[in-house]
């Protein structure tokens, strides 16, 4: 039980509110299109995530990703708009999966690993720690990972945009979206720990406080 809180308090760290404002859109805007045009499709879901908004405001909750949905979805709406087909709808989500692919590949290449670097975004830790020799191999390999899995899910994505599968791609980007997302984090979290204290490396206190070997090392957080 202890495992599975620890487990949901980071997952808690990474999404925050932005789960409902990832799903939100594109699932209205599919739901909308089975029966409704595009261009309705397209007002529904703006007018129900400008609704989120005022939610977010009320209750006094951040709603910046709010702001960055209304961005996303207005570029997505756009695309199938001047198409004419709702498939275009995804061209972002796909070119933000290749972006993603190309970003832990060279992150690699230049000895910077992507999982150490957003690590850093969202914890605050001091950037000289992950780089040490004695703690980066582990961000590498879960870097690796992240790699792979976004190189798979572009290939499927990239195979039914191709084919114009509106519905199929619908199904294949929920499914590898927020679930999978949510599994390759847990794995990751569980992984690169267990990497770490094999490294034996120092934690981020003891790398802070400027402590000497032996180390306790990193027990919780990636």
């Amino acid at each position: 039980m202890n495992k599975i809180k620890e487990w949901l308090e980071q997952l808690k760290l990474v999404f925050e509110k932005k789960t409902v404002d990832a799903i939100f859109p594109p699932l209205v805007f599919f739901l909308m299109n089975q029966w409704l045009s595009i261009e309705y499709a397209s007002g529904i879901t703006l007018g129900l995530l400008m609704v989120l908004i005022i939610y977010r405001k009320v209750k006094g909750q951040t709603e910046k990703y709010a702001f960055v949905g209304v961005g996303g979805v207005l570029l997505s709406i756009g695309f199938s708009l001047l198409s004419g087909e709702a498939i275009d709808y995804y061209i972002p989500d796909l070119l933000m999966t290749g972006l993603i692919v190309i970003a832990c590949f060279v992150s690699l290449i230049i000895r910077r690993p992507l999982a150490a670097l957003l690590s850093h975004l969202t914890r605050g830790w001091p950037i000289g720690w992950y780089m040490r020799k004695d703690v980066q191999p582990a961000y590498k390999r879960v870097t690796i990972i992240w790699g792979i899995y976004f190189l798979i899910r572009l290939i499927l994505q990239g195979f039914l945009f191709l084919r114009r599968e509106y519905t199929g791609y619908f199904l294949v980007n929920t499914i590898l979206g927020m679930p999978m997302n949510i599994f390759i984090l847990i794995i990751s979290y569980v992984y690169g720990v267990a990497i770490l204290r094999k490294l034996s490396g120092p934690s981020v206190d003891e790398y802070m406080n400027e402590k000497e070997p032996p180390y306790e090392g990193q027990k919780s957080g990636f």
